[in-house]
């Protein structure tokens, strides 16, 4: 790029961040003007600046999707624990979003899980650099705010050390204060300088790396006969316990001495169960993406799909008991979550089964990570305290 974009590009974002202080300093929700506006603001700025770089136009559905997300507390009130994920989940959705849009090499899977450390503190200070005249005498953006950063650092410590060596000079500022409100002044500055340079920066680092390579991912192999030992535990032990089930909840065929009523049913291991499934969802995603045993031993590949089919059974049975229990005591948010949570788990197992049966990839990585943006999506706009009064 040219020094004039850079500059154009610098100045359009340095108005921006003159905005979010302004917003900063509103009398609104707190969440809504320090994440919600600043993450939108980036979002429609990146995307402005990269429309002529777009290289993949399929994958803007993703910065869609990101935005659902980024809008989320303003549309409806989001749960405590959501916001917190936001906060989390946002940089990373984005980050990925605009790597796919800039990037034609890039693919999503577990290598490229680290690139944000490529944009996020990777040159912050040193990409201010290009903004840099290159007539020494001419006065450039970048030297401005970098003698406003370290002109007010240095004030700061000097005006203190002063007011502490002198009373009356601390009465002075006292009274300059009352007029003046310097805190503020001194907060906003710091608050620009620190919008604009991660404006500025993680934009440039995103186009720094808009040819990088997504590293391969190495797979790894098995002995086969220890995978089938193993997986053939895992699945006796789910046969055992699919009969006592179909046993409990029919006519007890095998004559066990303890009963039950449904309350009792409904609560009894609930959660353990959905552990269970968790660790079964690792099982499987160990043999598909990081080991090659599927593709030359049809016993680990029968096995595998057994612990599946398994799986769905589990979720099946854990719906079963939820179900029982919200209808005595209604809807939370907790169970909601489980629901979709259970759900997610259901869809990504028919995806895995698919994946078995048909055709053996290792580039669906794509398909995944969108099932789990969808489920959290839904997380953030149903499970909430006005939804579940509602469904109540």
């Amino acid at each position: 790029m040219e020094k004039a974009e850079y500059k154009n590009m610098a100045i359009t974002f340095l108005l921006s961040s003159i905005l979010l202080v302004i917003i900063h300093n509103l009398p609104i929700d707190s969440y809504i003007k320090n994440v919600t506006i600043p993450f939108l603001v980036l979002t429609i700025e990146y995307l402005y600046f990269i429309k002529d770089k777009i290289v993949n136009k399929k994958t803007i559905y993703l910065l869609v999707l990101s935005l659902i997300v980024i809008l989320s507390n303003i549309f409806i009130k989001v749960d405590g624990i959501n916001l917190i994920l936001n906060v989390i989940a946002i940089p990373f959705l984005l980050s990925t979003s605009f790597f796919y849009l800039t990037n034609k090499n890039y693919e999503l899977n577990r290598n490229s899980l680290y690139w944000i450390f490529y944009i996020i503190p990777e040159g912050l200070i040193k990409n201010l650099e290009l903004l840099k005249s290159k007539k020494e005498k001419k006065t450039s953006l970048a030297n401005i705010i970098l003698g406003i950063c370290i002109g007010t650092l240095f004030a700061i410590v000097i005006l203190s050390l002063l007011m502490d060596a002198d009373k009356y000079f601390m009465a002075f500022i006292d009274n300059i204060k009352n007029i003046i409100n310097f805190n503020m002044i001194i907060k906003n500055i710091i608050l620009l300088c620190i919008y604009f340079i991660c404006l500025f920066s993680i934009f440039i680092n995103i186009l720094k790396i808009k040819d990088k390579k997504v590293d391969k991912i190495t797979i790894n192999h098995q002995d086969n006969t220890t995978l089938t030992i193993i997986l053939s535990f895992v699945n006796l032990v789910f046969v055992l316990f699919i009969i006592s089930e179909i046993s409990k909840i029919t006519t007890n065929f095998l004559k066990i001495p303890i009963e039950y009523t449904y309350a009792e049913y409904a609560r009894e291991g609930f959660f353990q169960l959905m552990a269970i499934t968790a660790i079964n969802f690792a099982i499987i995603i160990y043999h598909l993406y990081f080991i090659d045993n599927l593709k030359e031993c049809k016993t680990i590949k029968n096995l595998i799909i057994s612990l599946i089919i398994f799986s769905i059974i589990l979720i099946f049975n854990s719906y079963y008991r939820l179900f029982l229990y919200i209808n005595h005591y209604g809807f939370t948010i907790l169970r909601l979550q489980v629901i979709l949570f259970l759900l997610m788990e259901l869809v990504l197992f028919l995806v895995f089964i698919k994946k078995i049966v048909y055709k053996l990839k290792y580039k669906d990585n794509h398909i995944i990570f969108t099932i789990i943006l969808i489920t959290y999506i839904l997380n953030l706009y149903l499970c909430n305290s006005s939804f579940i009064n509602l469904i109540n």
